[in-house]
């Protein structure tokens, strides 16, 4: 978030002509502060943000929108998958921090809450399909693709035979969807007109997303906390024998 906020007022101050010591008299606020605030080492208040991006020329909007953060999911995988790195990017230990104190450390309400923040069904350049489709064609279309690839979600709960077709929902995890998405097109699978009709999501990942990927019967599925995560993400009949699998552990 201070990434976010720091490039937002340093495009403010570059479009508006004045240096940060005019922005921040017209604001008024110390140069300090406009100086710490785009070097990304506090974050102001709304209030403040409002003042100097009034001071710059530029309105500021805000919106909320559904979470559909990585670093969630990965922060849920550092707290509870021991094939997950202990040395993680500050945004998953900040993740971390909080599914922990929300979860009081019970493995079920960290997945919850790491299913939601993370949203796959939200991810920017997520391509949402209906249909249906067999492991066998996933996995021929991420092989294709030439891109590290895994399925996820409904698919890593039943681990579908090669030809036997996936539950809703799979969620196909690439590294470009764009490009999976154009080998998945036509046939059965088709773009979803609206959520509650999606069957496959083709969705980024990182790097770190595939550590722990297995392979069964010529299909790469992500590790088991990732598929977990993604099941209840996804929600529906999934994410009830998700959470029964993870009552388990």
């Amino acid at each position: 978030m201070e990434q976010q906020v720091s490039r937002l007022v340093a495009d403010c101050i570059e479009r508006s002509g004045l240096n940060a010591r005019q922005v921040a008299a017209r604001a008024g606020v110390s140069a300090s502060t406009v100086h710490r605030i785009v070097h990304g080492v506090v974050s102001p208040s709304v209030a403040t943000l409002e003042n100097i991006t009034t001071a710059c020329g530029a309105g500021l909007t805000m919106s909320a929108s559904p979470l559909a953060d990585p670093a969630a999911a990965a922060a849920a995988r550092a707290l509870l998958d021991d094939m997950y790195p202990s040395d993680v990017a500050p945004e998953v230990e900040s993740w971390a921090g909080r599914l922990d104190a929300w979860a009081d450390g019970d493995p079920l309400q960290i997945v919850e809450e790491a299913a939601r923040a993370s949203g796959v069904l939200h991810r920017p350049g997520a391509i949402r399909l209906s249909g249906d489709a067999t492991a066998g064609r996933l996995a021929s279309a991420g092989d294709a693709s030439g891109q590290r690839w895994a399925l996820s979600g409904a698919a890593g709960l039943d681990l579908p035979a090669f030809d036997e077709a996936v539950g809703r929902v799979t969620v196909l995890w690439c590294e470009d969807p764009s490009a999976v998405g154009a080998l998945l097109a036509g046939g059965t699978l088709r773009p979803a007109a609206t959520a509650d009709r999606v069957a496959v999501v083709v969705a980024a990942a990182e790097a770190d997303l595939f550590l722990g990927a297995f392979e069964r019967d010529r299909v790469v599925y992500a590790a088991p906390v990732q598929i977990a995560i993604d099941a209840i993400s996804v929600g529906g009949a999934a994410a009830d024998r998700a959470r029964e699998e993870i009552r388990t552990w």
